[in-house]
């Protein structure tokens, strides 16, 4: 049921963004929970209920879960507005006892600008409404939910809820993760700040010096080169070239792959930079 559900808004945007995102979410579900982007985490009644321990994303996740109470979380992002089969998609989800996390589709707006349309293709082109009931790998990290002892588990020694290492974490304890096609959001609003080259690269950074051992960091930094061909043709392969919309996508899409390359290469020689996961904000 979704009453089962603690639903937890992170707020990349904020303004008009989050407060349409809140709406759809209260539309649907009683139990949620707001990150504001100073860290600030409030009820659904606007109360302070408590502060993120770090300003960025991965903490505020992680803050966010600890305080739920609820035996199901969902995590959405204000970049999106979940549709209305949301939240009862996302309880009907766990219905058996395996699955430890689902997801759902991110459908694009049409009327993004080009450089968020970009983004949004490069970060969620794979997770499209094509995609069939039934166990996957990854989800897409503006859309997703788990048991709450599950993430907490696998959260565990860690820096906060960092996608790709908490479903390996998650695929280690035997669970199952799950696609949900009804359980929809569309990526609404203009996210210049995250469509900057300067962020592509700092999450690159990111991704690449997470890897550990010499040898690894090595065939990282050597696939690198390659990353913006191959990265740009994964995303026309998924969305299809009429989900580009104009050459100007193209091209931002390109150069932001060139941006993440770039980050993985230093990130692979050099490891992370000093402020570390203070740069996903």
């Amino acid at each position: 049921m979704p009453d089962e559900v603690t639903v937890i808004v992170v707020a990349l945007i904020g303004g008009e963004a989050l407060d349409a995102c809140v709406r759809a979410v209260r539309s649907q579900s009683a139990k949620f929970l707001v990150v504001r982007r100073d860290g600030t985490i409030v009820d659904g009644e606007g109360r302070p209920v408590g502060v993120a321990d770090r300003a960025d994303i991965p903490a505020k996740r992680r803050s966010a879960a600890e305080l739920a109470t609820s035996p199901l979380i969902a995590l959405i992002e204000d970049t999106v507005v979940p549709q209305s089969s949301w939240a009862r998609a996302v309880a009907d989800a766990f219905s058996r006892k395996e699955v430890v996390a689902c997801g759902g589709p991110v459908i694009i707006a049409d009327h993004l600008p080009a450089q968020t349309r970009a983004l949004t293709l490069s970060e969620y082109a794979q997770y499209n409404d094509r995609v069939a009931a039934g166990e996957i790998s990854a989800l897409p990290g503006c859309n997703f939910a788990f048991r709450r002892d599950a993430l907490l588990e696998a959260m565990r020694g860690s820096d906060g809820l960092v996608d790709l290492p908490v479903f390996g974490r998650l695929r280690e304890l035997d669970g199952k993760l799950v696609w949900a096609p009804d359980a929809a959001v569309t990526f609404s609003h203009p996210y210049p700040n995250g469509a900057r080259l300067k962020t592509r690269f700092d999450h690159g950074r990111i991704y690449a010096s997470s890897k550990a051992g010499a040898f690894s960091r090595a065939v990282t930094a050597a696939k690198s080169f390659l990353l913006p061909v191959v990265l740009t043709a994964r995303v026309v392969k998924d969305a299809g070239l009429a989900q580009l919309r104009s050459i100007r996508t193209l091209g931002w899409l390109i150069l932001q792959h060139m941006a993440w390359a770039s980050g993985e290469f230093v990130g692979a020689v050099a490891g992370p930079s000093p402020k570390g996961l203070g740069e996903w904000q």
